[in-house]
């Protein structure tokens, strides 16, 4: 009691309080569509997929790596991580992009943005899918299924979902993509 009350006499006279930050380090980042000296990416919606059959196909994985960017245990209050998945293929590139937040007994969160191209295009598909699902639809799982990302990533509900069309195009006719960020409910 005495604390609190020298704590409240100590910041009486604080007037400037520091904006909010957003202590789970979510991210909406989609990907960079910028070359600022002669390309730029033109863009456009499309309902255009990758093709199933060669994503499930059995064959040689020529490259492929993972990469955490960043990971935090949130003081013990849940996890927040951003990885970066690249698989190479005889016939097709793949990458994933994959932000997941888990709050514990509040929320989660999963961004993905997938990548794909097969080496005969000219342009790449970009597929952005948000998924979100407070601590009450997701009493059913287990603990164990929801600190793994790739096991719960299928099986909390799409809140939104685009697929864009990527072409690398002159400097006249560009668009900019990244405008097309997924807004955080």
């Amino acid at each position: 009691k005495q604390w609190y009350q020298r704590r409240v006499a100590f910041t009486a006279g604080v007037t400037n309080t520091p904006k909010p930050f957003d202590w789970t380090f979510s991210t909406r980042y989609v990907g960079t569509t910028r070359d600022a000296d002669r390309h730029a990416w033109y863009c456009e919606r499309t309902t255009d997929q990758p093709d199933r059959e060669k994503l499930l196909a059995r064959d040689t994985i020529k490259f492929h790596d993972e990469v955490v960017l960043f990971e935090d245990e949130l003081a013990d209050n849940g996890s927040s991580k951003l990885i970066l998945k690249c698989r190479i293929m005889p016939e097709f590139i793949l990458v994933l992009l994959r932000f997941y937040l888990r709050v514990d007994k509040v929320m989660m969160r999963i961004q993905e943005t997938r990548l794909y191209t097969e080496l005969a295009w000219d342009y790449v598909l970009r597929d952005v899918t948000l998924r979100e699902a407070g601590c009450h639809a997701l009493q059913h799982f287990p603990p164990a299924i929801l600190r793994d990302e790739n096991v719960i990533s299928s099986r909390i509900p799409v809140v939104e979902n685009y697929q864009e069309k990527l072409m690398i195009v002159k400097k006249e006719k560009s668009t900019d993509c990244d405008s097309a960020l997924i807004p955080l409910l």
